[in-house]
């Protein structure tokens, strides 16, 4: 393969524009401001101001691994699910355990992440 030809050969999926995408679908999804995901990512070694979530969700700011893995864990989410491509997480959810499963296990998260904050403004 010569330099021209290498020079077309792309990577089939915009894996940060995928990040950002399915970021703010679950931040967005759980109630939760951008100003909280900055700081709740604190603990996780990567805090964030809100400017820096919204240029996150937009793509523009790159990503390192250890911030999407970082993201993951905050999330409870599997890494690789944060660059699918082509489908929502709610939809790869529903793909794999059935539209019912899939709304239990989205609230179970939102009720998880609503205690967690109300246990949270409970300690300052």
């Amino acid at each position: 393969m010569d330099r021209d030809e290498q020079a077309d050969v792309r990577w089939p999926v915009d894996l940060e524009a995928a990040v950002a995408n399915n970021v703010r679908e679950l931040r967005e999804g759980r109630g939760i401001s951008q100003q909280q995901l900055g700081s709740d990512l604190f603990p996780h070694g990567f805090g964030m101001n809100r400017t820096t979530v919204a240029e996150l969700e937009a793509g523009v700011k790159p990503l390192r691994l250890n911030e999407v893995a970082a993201i993951a864990a905050y999330f409870e989410v599997p890494v690789e699910s944060l660059w699918q491509d082509g489908e929502t997480l709610n939809e790869a959810l529903v793909a794999r355990l059935g539209v019912a499963q899939a709304a239990r296990v989205e609230q179970m998260a939102a009720d998880y992440y609503t205690q967690q904050r109300i246990e949270r403004l409970r300690d300052k």
